[in-house]
């Protein structure tokens, strides 16, 4: 079962940041790399396996790549 996350990053991603950090999430938490694009540059949709890649290891590991980054509960 998959859950989607909506993160909220204080910095605007291009289109190559974005790929790399699906790319680094997906190889240490197995995130799916089929993200919902938003229109807005600072928003990314994530679908996650809460159970293998919980939203608290998610922001962790996002937060280790250097990005000041929150999660926007729906």
């Amino acid at each position: 079962m998959t859950s989607e996350l909506l993160l909220h990053f204080e910095e605007s991603l291009d289109a190559e940041t974005r790929e790399d950090l699906i790319a680094r999430l997906a190889d240490q938490l197995g995130v799916s790399a089929e993200t919902h694009q938003s229109e807005k540059p600072h928003l990314m949709f994530l679908p996650t396996d809460p159970e293998r890649s919980p939203p608290h290891r998610v922001l962790a590991a996002v937060r280790e790549q250097g990005y000041h980054v929150r999660i926007v509960d729906l």
